[in-house]
């Protein structure tokens, strides 16, 4: 797992120190991803929100806390997962990442992607699917179903749902939500385990 651990935290240092869009101006730090080096599955979000943000860490405000919920009812406990977004530092006012932003920041999530090599992707939302897939998605039609993908030189089964957030503000969403994470549980009891190593924060 070495290998693995150096290669990451080569790649957060790039992302640490990056300028590649506007987003480093205002930022307070970049959010790389945490997790486990063999993840049952990794999970990439849309940006950071105010409190990722503060805490460098993805997913730990409210949405985080939800996202932690569904991964429990999907049989998950967050250790053994890899959590991500696409864009690495916060839009301001938690607006939509720009077609430009979320350019810059692609090879960074490639080169998780081809670091980590998840057998199994879960997209969070409208933007990381659209990014993954490399069409426009509408969740609304497509959550709850697993399709193919090939991203960063990498063949996965990505599975698509809400992104946590929108279950916050719209009963149907997250009722919608812990549907399709009842689903990617009962994917997952339907693949074989590996062994999960844990990725420490970083400091």
């Amino acid at each position: 797992m070495g290998g693995k651990l150096e290669e990451l935290k080569r790649l957060e240092a790039e992302v640490s120190g990056c300028r590649k869009c506007g987003l480093w101006k205002s930022r307070t730090r970049a959010v790389f991803g945490s997790g486990s080096l063999q993840p049952r599955l990794m999970l990439v979000g849309e940006a950071p929100g105010s409190q990722e943000d503060r805490e460098g860490l993805p997913f730990v405000g409210a949405a985080g806390r939800l996202l932690t919920s569904l991964l429990l009812s999907a049989g998950l406990r967050r250790e053994e997962v890899y959590i991500t977004n696409v864009v690495k530092c916060r839009p301001p006012g938690n607006r939509t990442p720009l077609p430009e932003e979320t350019e810059a920041c692609r090879p960074y999530l490639e080169g998780q992607v081809r670091i980590l090599e998840p057998g199994l992707v879960v997209a969070l939302g409208r933007v990381a699917a659209s990014v993954l897939l490399g069409r426009p998605v509408v969740v609304a039609r497509e959550h709850g179903r697993r399709t193919g993908c090939r991203f960063a030189g990498r063949s996965f089964s990505l599975f698509l749902t809400y992104h946590p957030a929108a279950g916050l503000y719209s009963g149907g969403n997250r009722s919608s939500l812990e549907e399709d994470f009842r689903k990617l549980g009962r994917l997952l009891r339907a693949r074989p385990r590996t062994p999960s190593c844990p990725l420490s924060p970083p400091s």
